[in-house]
């Protein structure tokens, strides 16, 4: 399963006992779990906005998750999706997410993220 940025901050926010952690969980059950090397930014950024000790954060984070490298190929296909699902009405749809996305189907994954922007994408799991 592919974790979008706003499903990691969940997980760093949220207590264990809450609802949300719970339905993150039950999403993911045992799958291997991959980020991209771009969120790696997002989340630090994230981090520091938050007084967050991110070395010792973004450490665990990499332990627990494989980082898909950022290629040319998921680039340009980042913005093909980002101006598909903004034809598609969705028109906050950002280049970020079309990265993401393609970042996840480089490697056959689905995106579990708590974004709405993605409820135009089959490949894309929204939870909220």
């Amino acid at each position: 399963m592919f974790l979008d940025t706003t499903i990691v901050v969940e997980v760093l926010r949220l207590r264990r006992e809450s609802e949300m952690f719970g339905r993150i969980l039950e999403a993911i059950e045992d799958d291997p779990l991959f980020i991209s090397m771009l969120q790696l930014a997002e989340l630090s950024d994230w981090c520091l906005e938050n007084s967050i000790d991110l070395s010792e954060w973004i450490s665990r984070l990499k332990g627990i998750v494989g980082v898909i490298p950022l290629t040319e190929d998921i680039c340009l296909e980042g913005s093909r999706i980002k101006r598909e699902m903004r034809e598609h009405g969705m028109s906050k749809f950002s280049l970020l997410d079309g990265i993401i996305l393609a970042s996840a189907r480089s490697i056959d994954q689905k995106l579990l993220t708590t974004d709405s922007d993605f409820r135009g994408a089959e490949d894309a799991v929204v939870i909220g």
